[in-house]
């Protein structure tokens, strides 16, 4: 079963160790000279993508011609879209989108919205911690490397998974035949992509393919560039929906009393830090977290094409224009089959008593091992290093410390060796001294 969205171009990888060092659950290892990604540890963060500098890791989505598999194609925008066209009115990019055959356009800024006003009214009536769950990579990260932190994940799906269900019912509603349609989500990121084949907190995706930001532009700008300047008229703009795609854009749409215990963290490195911060209990008198795992929010994704810092400018803009939200009988559905559940990863072994042996063998390990954390054994640190070498994955000739010094152990005893003669040989030479 496929588990994530980032992949490798094996003749392209140079074995540099860049991606090894910055990926923030040490998915990936180097081994022969080239990068291996552990499927159960990648979230899809797409920090590899950003690191490599040699283009060996990338993504793939599905192209816009891949619609006209649909009899009733419906595309969902969302807010850090319409930060990558200037000055262009929203009204526009999305006759763009019709244009280019979709039958619907829905902007996930309403669900937005929608999720919202629901999130300030559960915070006022639940007391405690919560993390927002609309970033799926951040869930991930917390369900692998943060169970403990799994209850503070707010009970909601994300204004995607909403909007895409939202979209998919009306169409139905209208006489659609179900087997007809066909939802796209326009991803700014492979972390999106993913949650189409492995969806977090929900059975199944109602989303059924998405196409990267960086295809869907290009036909968006070719529509544009033909299209006359004629009313513009269209479905009212969410413009303050519009700010979820920036970091911080969550959290100015809740209530006043809720914005002044919320705060909101952007990065995937600066997200683990928060968290570990929050796992140690030392952060005190915040009750709601917004984090994103790209850099600035959603219009930081991969796959995104415009500057991040021009595009968080445009969309402040637009919202700026927002007067206030737009539906309050919206019809959304952000409830959760169940709790947000943890991954089990890191167990050594599946028997116990041999999951013992190789936790005292793994400790043994540590111990011998440099501490250095160079990197230069194709894993991110030497506890990783251990953990491989009692899996059977590496060994201690890995690590070039390790390998330096048995190396000049071997050579001291050489040269010991050399300097020394065989018993027989002494035993000759004795004698020939003796006459």
């Amino acid at each position: 079963m496929k588990k994530h969205s980032v992949l490798l171009k094996e003749e392209l990888c140079e074995g540099c160790t860049n991606c090894v060092k910055n990926c923030p659950t040490k998915a990936i290892r180097v081994h022969n000279g080239k990068a291996l990604i552990r499927d159960e540890l990648c979230i899809d963060c797409a920090e590899c993508i950003r690191i490599c500098a040699y283009h060996a890791k990338h993504s793939r989505t599905s192209d816009m011609e891949d619609i006209a598999g649909f009899r009733y194609p419906i595309a969902l925008v969302p807010p850090s879209f319409y930060g990558q066209f200037g000055r262009v009115e929203p009204a526009k990019v999305r006759r763009s989108l019709f244009e280019l055959g979709f039958r619907e356009v829905w902007d996930v800024s309403l669900a937005a919205e929608a999720l919202s006003r629901q999130t300030s009214e559960f915070l006022a009536a639940n007391p405690g911690i919560f993390i927002s769950s609309s970033c799926p990579v951040v869930v991930r990260l917390i369900k692998l490397l943060y169970p403990e932190l799994t209850d503070y994940l707010i009970p909601f799906k994300a204004p995607t998974d909403a909007m895409g269900e939202k979209a998919r019912r009306d169409a139905i509603a209208k006489g659609v035949s179900p087997e007809e349609i066909g939802v796209f989500l326009l991803t700014p990121c492979p972390g999106k992509n993913t949650t189409i084949f492995d969806p977090v907190g929900i059975e199944r995706s109602p989303i059924d393919q998405t196409i990267g930001v960086t295809q869907a532009y290009a036909a968006v700008l070719s529509a544009l560039e033909k299209q006359r300047d004629a009313d513009t008229h269209d479905d009212p703009v969410p413009y303050l929906g519009l700010g979820w795609g920036q970091g911080g854009g969550e959290v100015e749409l809740l209530h006043k009393q809720i914005q002044d215990y919320s705060l909101s963290v952007s990065g995937i490195h600066r997200v683990r830090g928060l968290l570990d911060e929050l796992s140690r209990d030392n952060i005190k008198g915040v009750r709601y977290f917004e984090l994103s795992a790209c850099e600035f929010g959603c219009v930081g994704g991969v796959f995104n094409v415009v500057n991040p810092f021009q595009a968080r400018s445009d969309l402040r803009r637009l919202r700026s224009r927002g007067k206030g939200m737009i539906e309050q009988n919206d019809g959304y559905d952000f409830s959760l089959p169940g709790p947000f559940e943890p991954l089990q990863m890191g167990e050594l072994d599946k028997d116990l008593a041999r999951a013992m042996e190789k936790l005292i063998q793994l400790e043994e390990e540590i111990a011998v091992l440099p501490g250095l954390d160079c990197a230069a054994c194709g894993a991110p640190d030497c506890k990783t290093l251990a953990e491989d070498i009692v899996t059977g994955v590496a060994s201690r000739s890995d690590c070039i410390f390790l390998l330096r010094k048995q190396m000049g152990d071997l050579a001291e005893t050489l040269s010991t060796l050399l300097n020394e003669l065989p018993p027989v040989m002494k035993k000759e030479k004795t004698i020939r001294m003796g006459e």
